[in-house]
């Protein structure tokens, strides 16, 4: 229940406003494949999951290697 009430950022809410809005087009124009849609924008605003799967496009920065400008050679074409 903590995920689904917690974390409500940006794209969260464009995503379940995205969704209420195609339903209501669905709804009022009679075209029904729009739910589809809807209902996957849905799901992903009330779950908190994106394409890619909840933080699938994570990145771990502890393992980040620093470069420093002594370590990089100038380019020098010939």
């Amino acid at each position: 229940m903590n995920r689904i009430l917690k974390n409500w950022d940006f794209v969260r809410i464009i995503r379940l406003l995205l969704g209420v809005l195609i339903a209501i087009y669905s709804i009022s124009s009679k075209d029904y494949i729009f739910l589809v849609l809807a209902g996957f924008l849905l799901f992903q605003a009330i779950m908190n999951i994106s394409c890619c799967g909840s933080a699938g496009c994570y990145t771990d920065n502890k393992h980040k290697e620093n470069i420093y400008g002594d370590q990089i050679k100038k380019y020098k074409p010939d």
